[in-house]
């Protein structure tokens, strides 16, 4: 056989039940393995049997260290040169941790064990913060969570793993719409969003892991330019929507987000409510002009801003002094516009920062 045949190749070769004489797995994770074939993994597959599986990601990943895990103590046999075994229950995560703890963390994960739901579920939730970023999480026999097999293997599960995967993909497809601050499980708020993608083939579910930022709190920030201590400054509260962290409020006339978010809308509102503005969207069209409390541009919908423009109600521009700053992804100096000017990053970047100074004259 040549050093380089086809993952199901290899594993026909060594008559796992994964090649396509059977659950056909092989051909399908072929796309996503190949990239990384000659890489130095650490792979970690729950789930022993035969042995026949980890001969097959041996002799595939010719660089990478293979773990098995399995609760039958025989299974140690099959320990050889970049193959180990862990002996564990699966379904005691204190097993499951001190055994991630010693052999992880891992770039691909195969959970093919017992496939009971519980463990089905318990194993996702223990094993996937071991997962590298960027690294790949399978869950393999799902039919069993369907038809005449659930009876053998609902155990005491009280949902099927399939309904697990469907929360955490609700919680990625729907992103920003879903408040994470509802849902009472903590995997499912952390991880939902920390991941590239989720795939589903015949039996199986491929995730793909991509760290996200934290989502706590983002506040205001600190003012894009000092202000003159002597001026009778009006605060002005303003409402920006960030993608991933939601709404942020200044109350003091100004968000600043650095450079690593943007906003996608905004609202602002003034004592006297003496403002209007608009906001401009990234394909350079802008909103019509609104009064102040009015939402503009989008949540949600991952549209950044490009610019906004400020300007005083009718009647009152001799009664008020206003100056309009922005700060934007792509430009180091503060965009600074008067009152109905478009404050806008001359390479048209995104929005990370806005300042309204409001003062009576």
């Amino acid at each position: 056989m040549p050093h380089d045949a086809d993952l199901d190749t290899i594993g026909l070769k060594y008559c796992t039940d994964k090649a396509s004489f059977h659950h056909d797995y092989l051909r399908f994770y072929e796309q996503f393995f190949a990239p990384v074939r000659y890489e130095k993994l650490n792979i970690l597959e729950v789930g022993v049997l035969d042995g026949a599986s980890l001969a097959t990601w041996e002799q595939y990943f010719p660089n990478a260290s293979i773990v098995g895990a399995d609760i039958a103590a025989g299974t140690k046999r099959f320990e050889r040169g970049r193959v180990s075994i862990e002996i564990l229950d699966q379904g005691n995560i204190e097993e499951v941790t001190q055994a991630a703890i010693r052999r992880g963390p891992f770039d691909i994960v195969i959970e093919d064990g017992s496939h009971l739901w519980e463990h089905q579920i318990t194993s996702l939730r223990t094993l996937f913060p071991f997962v590298r970023d960027g690294g790949i999480y399978i869950v393999e026999d799902l039919q069993t969570n369907y038809g005449g097999m659930q009876a053998h293997y609902r155990g005491v599960s009280s949902i099927t793993c399939m309904e697990y995967l469907k929360k955490l993909i609700d919680i990625r497809v729907g992103d920003t719409e879903i408040d994470l601050t509802t849902i009472e499980d903590a995997f499912l708020r952390t991880y939902g969003r920390s991941m590239q993608f989720m795939t589903f083939y015949r039996r199986a579910c491929l995730i793909k892991k991509t760290v996200v930022s934290s989502h706590r709190a983002v506040g205001p920030g600190t003012s894009l330019v000092g202000r003159d201590p002597a001026a009778d400054w009006q605060n002005v509260a303003i409402v920006a929507h960030v993608s991933e962290h939601g709404d942020i409020h200044g109350g003091d006339g100004w968000i600043n987000l650095g450079s690593a978010m943007a906003v996608q809308g905004l609202s602002m509102t003034s004592k006297d409510a003496a403002l209007q503005y608009r906001v401009r969207f990234a394909d350079r069209s802008w909103s019509d002009w609104c009064e102040e409390g009015a939402f503009r541009g989008t949540r949600g919908e991952s549209e950044l801003l490009q610019g906004f423009a400020v300007r005083l109600r009718e009647g009152l521009p001799h009664s008020y002094r206003l100056r309009v700053l922005g700060a934007f992804v792509d430009h180091d100096t503060i965009v600074e516009a008067l009152a109905g000017q478009d404050c806008t990053s001359p390479s048209a970047g995104a929005l990370i920062g806005l300042q309204i100074d409001l003062a009576r004259v």
